[in-house]
């Protein structure tokens, strides 16, 4: 038999894993505003061909329990929240300030809405739309910003807690 030649793994230089996962994140966050411009952008109201659909829906949902108050304007708006909600989470984790995040992800809603007015005839701008969008970067910079500041940012030697003070 002959020998198994093994080479020892390289140690991973320092940083190394920092840029990897900061490259992941300008990845996500590059194709998440290519989705919105796409959105934004469409020609059409992106929910024409599902009117159908969503109108089955809501008369199911209000059959089954639902406020009858609850309805597609409602619907669509919450959605708008969601949109946006990334838009915080993906400014935080980049690094940027939550103030900065939540101005962004304003400028970008107003962009979006400016372009849709000026530009696209078959879509409606809105103020609704920049007001819901704002939120759900707010909510997302909030959510990032609370689950940021509860990690650790540098494992503990073992045998210590956050009690036990460190040594000169």
């Amino acid at each position: 038999m002959g020998r198994v030649e093994t080479t020892p793994s390289r140690p991973v230089r320092p940083g190394a894993r920092a840029a990897r996962r900061r490259a992941a994140l300008w990845a996500g966050a590059l194709a998440y505003l290519a989705g919105v411009a796409a959105v934004v952008l469409w020609p059409a109201p992106v929910d024409r061909p599902a009117a159908g659909s969503l109108a089955r829906m809501f008369s199911w949902l209000h059959r089954h329990g639902v406020p009858g108050w609850f309805g597609y304007g409602q619907f669509e708006w919450l959605a708008n929240v969601a949109f946006f909600v990334p838009f915080g989470v993906f400014a935080v984790l980049l690094g940027f300030r939550a103030w900065v995040a939540v101005l962004g992800g304003f400028a970008a809603s107003c962009a979006a809405e400016a372009a849709q007015f000026l530009f696209l005839a078959e879509r409606t701008a809105s103020f609704a739309d920049i007001a819901a969008n704002t939120i759900g970067a707010l909510l997302g910079t909030l959510a990032t910003v609370a689950v940021v500041r509860r990690r650790p940012t540098a494992p503990r030697p073992a045998g210590r807690s956050d009690s036990t003070p460190a040594r000169p």
